[in-house]
């Protein structure tokens, strides 16, 4: 099927928009992780490299980098001589006993020259959360969302902005209210490094959550079979087209999609929507900020937090000296954050607003499902043996 250029173009257009689990027989092991070869191994390369105690002569260095390098390399020499592939050539599968290779080799350097048992279960754990990460990455098809989410972004901005203004009255009320009492710029004052980070991160993690609950039953109805006319005007203008127009209508549904099917599916609809939530927050916080450099004196801040800011910039401005302060910033940013989840929850509970929230996404989303249909049909057709 890959060998057909309609096949291949949709398969190209899946992955273009985030979506490389509607690919039949997509695999972790021959799809996935053999993308990630070259960055897997400069990291472990990188690894061995570093491996061995600073207090080892260099010679003895040198012995235990050359012995990681190749306890690393020669499996996949081995096994391309044996296929009658180039020998550096790039593996067509990765199996456990690479990820095995890629796991412990880097730390058993440090193991066998030095007794360094500390460093090696820091780089087990490492490259554990390392390899997670890319198989995340390459297999959802992060970047390729974040493109697609992100033109998605600047399409729809007029409508966002517009929900933004209907919203922005008892936004703007509660958020300038909170502002202006003491209360908060004392408690983001109070707050530094990590802990500040936290409380920032707990208004998204639980819109993420809500919204993951809200929205599994507003995508779940689009995987519900179309008629065969309505898939076939959805395709329309995609590289499915072709597929259509030689496919008739197949004896069954498609088939429903998988756990990671529909975790890439609702990686998609919760990135590009907080992708919007995020633009809703920028606003927020550069409102404030600029609210907060007119309102908020020197002697103000001081009066709010009782002590002198920190003053990052200062403007003179027709006889009114304003400040830039770095609680300014602190308390913007925590309300700009409470803004994007108010907004978030809004518009999710809000059935005007969640129709003209997800409308585009959802459209979206029925056209990438109906080119399934067409792409499983029309791969079906294409196994089937002559008659």
């Amino acid at each position: 099927m890959a060998t057909d250029p309609a096949f291949a173009a949709t398969e190209r257009w899946f992955l273009k928009r985030g979506l490389p689990h509607f690919i039949d027989d997509y695999s972790i092991t021959r799809d996935v992780l053999t993308r990630a070869v070259p960055f897997l191994t400069f990291v472990a390369l990188f690894e061995v490299v570093n491996a061995p105690s600073e207090e080892f002569p260099l010679w003895l260095s040198a012995v235990a980098i050359v012995a990681g390098f190749g306890i690393l390399l020669t499996p996949f020499v081995i096994t391309n001589r044996l296929r009658g592939r180039p020998t550096f050539a790039r593996p067509i599968s990765i199996g456990p006993v690479e990820v095995g290779l890629f796991v412990f080799v880097p730390a058993l350097i440090p193991v066998a020259f030095g007794g360094q048992w500390r460093s090696a279960l820091v780089t087990i754990i490492t490259n554990i959360v390392i390899l997670a990460l890319t198989y995340i990455v390459l297999s959802y098809g992060v970047f390729p969302m974040m493109r697609w989410a992100a033109g998605e972004t600047l399409h729809e901005l007029n409508a966002v902005v517009g929900l933004f203004v209907r919203a922005l009255p008892l936004l703007v009320l509660f958020v300038t209210f909170t502002f202006l009492q003491n209360e908060a710029w004392q408690i983001t004052a109070s707050l530094h490094g990590v802990f500040y980070l936290i409380v920032l991160l707990v208004f998204p993690m639980v819109g993420l959550l809500f919204a993951a609950l809200r929205l599994r039953r507003e995508v779940g109805a689009l995987a519900d079979f179309e008629s065969w006319g309505v898939v076939i005007d959805r395709v329309q203008g995609t590289p499915a087209e072709p597929l259509a127009d030689t496919t008739a209508r197949p004896p069954h549904d498609p088939p429903p999609l998988s756990r990671r099917q529909w975790g890439n599916v609702s990686l998609v609809v919760l990135f590009s929507q907080g992708l919007q939530i995020f633009f809703i927050s920028v606003l927020v916080f550069l409102f404030l900020v600029s609210f907060g450099t007119i309102v908020c004196t020197e002697e103000i801040v001081t009066s709010f937090i009782g002590e002198p800011p920190h003053v990052l910039a200062t403007l003179d401005l027709w006889d009114r000296q304003m400040i830039v302060s770095e609680e300014l910033l602190r308390v913007a940013g925590f309300l700009a954050v409470f803004s994007g989840f108010y907004f978030g929850v809004s518009v999710l509970t809000d059935d005007t607003y969640r129709v003209e929230f997800l409308q585009e996404i959802v459209e979206e989303l029925r056209r990438s499902l109906a080119v399934r249909t067409v792409y499983l049909a029309a791969g079906d057709a294409a196994t089937l043996p002559p008659t």
